[in-house]
């Protein structure tokens, strides 16, 4: 399953790491924007699967692309899609809610999973059964920092009437996650202790009103981080 996680890797950090606050209002509100943020993902994809460009992905009857054609199809399809989901939110007054963002992240996942060798279904061709432990690792620390914020985002928009967190609020906010679920790294039993005085070090903040962040928001991350962690300590220490 090389090239198949390498590909979501490079999706998750295209469409959350790379895309900052600027680059989400800017591809909102031109085509140069979009262009710019769709563009992402080819380079990253080239930059993870560059020693594989050259061999067949798709191979049926029907079609043959080699691996660079797969990628400019990830980043078309891209394209569309996320201008699709701009034009219908200002033209048709579609809600910029939960549910269209999971939708959204569905279709690009879709057409990584028709793209990549399918020999991985059998365990055949360049495809490895195991994942690359970096490259999981990469997923895990995506999802806990910027994935999580933008989820959190939408659910406190859609529960709340929440707004997007300002710069450091964003970043303090990935920072504290990202300890918590780097305490599972610890060797040994040290990780439980440790994860546990974390958690009642920010609950503690929260408390004082030191930290102004919803009790939600810090649930969904402390979950997040947790999930994140024992996959990652399950993948570190195998």
């Amino acid at each position: 399953m090389l090239i198949f996680w390498r590909l979501v890797l490079g999706h998750l950090i295209a469409d959350f790491t790379l895309q900052s606050n600027f680059v989400n209002h800017w591809k909102r509100s031109n085509v140069m924007g979009m262009l710019f943020h769709s563009g992402m993902h080819p380079v990253v994809n080239l930059l993870l699967t560059y020693r594989y460009l050259g061999d067949y992905w798709v191979d049926n009857q029907y079609f043959r692309l080699q691996g660079w054609a797969c990628v400019l199809i990830i980043f078309i399809t891209h394209f569309i899609e996320d201008q699709w989901r701009v034009f219908t939110i200002f033209k048709f007054h579609t809600s910029d809610n939960t549910l269209y963002f999971v939708w959204d992240q569905f279709i690009h996942y879709a057409v990584i999973f028709m793209v990549f060798p399918l020999e991985m279904l059998t365990g055949g061709g360049m495809q490895r059964p195991i994942p690359e432990r970096w490259v999981i690792l990469g997923i895990l620390f995506v999802l806990v920092t910027h994935f999580t914020t933008v989820m959190i985002y939408f659910l406190e928009k859609d529960f709340f009437n929440g707004v997007f967190p300002d710069f450091d609020a964003k970043y303090l906010g990935m920072a504290e996650r990202l300890v918590l679920c780097l305490c599972f790294f610890l060797p040994g039993r040290l990780w439980f202790p440790m994860a546990l005085a974390w958690t009642a070090y920010l609950v503690y903040l929260k408390l004082r009103r030191i930290q102004d962040i919803t009790w939600f928001n810090m649930a969904v991350g402390a979950v997040a981080s947790v999930l994140c962690g024992f996959v990652g300590r399950a993948v570190y220490f195998t």
